[in-house]
């Protein structure tokens, strides 16, 4: 047979292979007369089936949907928890009186703030120039309706991968953190909790009436130099630029709002500090809805706190944890699977842990049954390295089958 010819029948033959999908995918929807788009990521989870919730990830003033992919470990996240991740795209200032007015305000502060991509999330900029002339008293994007957005590119996630209304999680950075609580504050999907990075609540947002109660994680240095802790952007002899309520406000808000218990405090020092960064984490307790607040000092506004910096702690583990704490298992949030002890060994131990099963979910809780460390496994093991010195109870989940174990870390 000629060789040209023997090629060409064994290429027929080949089964044809598309391309594979992408992920995150790039979607686009029509909302509010506006079309808008938004990515979503599919877990990359070994325990197959549905995905366990929804992560909707708000980027900040500015910059765009990527930024969750290219520059956070969001994906990290969604992987262990099993859940979807949404990172839509805001759209730019639509108030074209607005934008001009800004313009006017980059020449006063020698700066050049643009108007590329802004969340309708009750953020209004308040600018008093010369000791009393308002040059700016405007909400920024205020005629887009970006709740309605998110909640209907949630609703279309549910449905595309017939999940309940369970799980469902907003993180923002930034602006994104406006956004975040702008949402939960009107909440037209319920929400399992909101995570903000550096963001805050603007001086016209909306719902502020006591009824969303909400699990809150806030992240907030009080050296952010652009997100001001205070809530001033800017104040001078000849200028003065209000961009939200004080992170004092907001956080005492949210632990009224939820009824929350007395504050705790504590500092945080889950690994060694070597850039001299510091945090304390506030807590105001509740079974259902509590309010964490990590009030950090030394970090500039886009810092990310990891464990490979130097720093005392890590982001993505303390949002891992809030959200694995705060997320229904089962639907009707009872145990469906009898809970059994089991061996780990080594017991006391030092870093690895091993409990002699393939894949599942491991959670790691102290005596007061606060949840420390939350992981996927695939080897039937896990690290503790990162537990300071104590007592704790681990819960493994595998399959159908769920053990409980007392271990003594050294």
């Amino acid at each position: 047979m000629n060789g040209k010819v023997f090629t060409i029948l064994i290429l027929l033959w080949l089964p044809v292979v598309g391309p594979a999908a992408a992920n995150p995918e790039r979607k686009s929807i029509l909302a509010g007369g506006h079309t808008r788009e938004y990515l979503v990521y599919a877990p990359q989870n070994a325990n197959t089936g549905k995905p366990d919730g929804v992560i909707v990830a708000l980027h900040g003033f500015n910059r765009t949907m990527d930024n969750f992919f290219e520059e956070y470990s969001f994906t990290s996240i969604a992987d262990s928890l099993n859940c979807i991740l949404l990172a839509p795209q805001a759209l730019p200032e639509q108030n074209e009186a607005l934008v001009n007015k800004s313009k006017v305000l980059n020449l006063i502060l020698g700066k050049q703030i643009k108007l590329d991509a802004v969340w309708g999330c009750g953020l209004k900029v308040k600018a008093i120039v010369f000791g009393g002339i308002e040059l700016l008293n405007d909400e920024l994007n205020a005629s887009v309706d970006d709740v309605d957005f998110i909640r209907t590119i949630i609703e279309q996630t549910l449905g595309e991968y017939a999940m309940p209304a369970k799980n469902i999680f907003l993180a923002g950075t930034s602006m994104g953190g406006y956004m975040a609580y702008q949402f939960a504050l009107l909440q037209p999907v319920k929400l399992s909790g909101v995570i903000s990075i550096a963001g805050s609540m603007g001086l016209v947002v909306k719902g502020m009436d006591y009824r969303s109660k909400t699990p809150v994680c806030d992240f907030h240095s009080v050296t952010d130099e652009i997100v001001p802790y205070t809530g001033t952007y800017f104040e001078g002899a000849d200028i003065s630029v209000s961009l939200a309520q004080s992170k004092e406000d907001v956080i005492r808000y949210w632990a009224e709002t939820n009824e929350a218990g007395t504050e705790i405090t504590e500092n945080v020092d889950y690994y060694p500090s070597t850039n001299g960064i510091t945090a304390k984490k506030i807590t105001f307790p509740h079974p259902e809805y509590e309010v964490v607040h990590y009030k950090i000092d030394g970090a500039t506004h886009s810092y990310l706190f990891r464990r490979e910096n130097g720093d005392c702690m890590d982001y993505v583990e303390e949002i891992s944890k809030f959200i694995a704490s705060h997320s229904v298992k089962y639907p009707d949030g009872k145990e469906k699977i009898e809970e059994k002890q089991i061996v780990v060994y080594p017991n006391p131990v030092r870093d690895v842990v091993y409990f002699g099963y393939a894949d599942g979910e491991v959670s790691v809780h102290d005596l007061t049954g606060k949840l420390v460390l939350f992981a996927s496994f695939h080897s039937g093991c896990l690290n503790l390295s990162s537990l300071k010195q104590g007592l704790y109870i681990l819960r493994i989940q595998s399959g159908e089958y769920i053990h409980t174990a007392k271990i003594l870390k050294r």
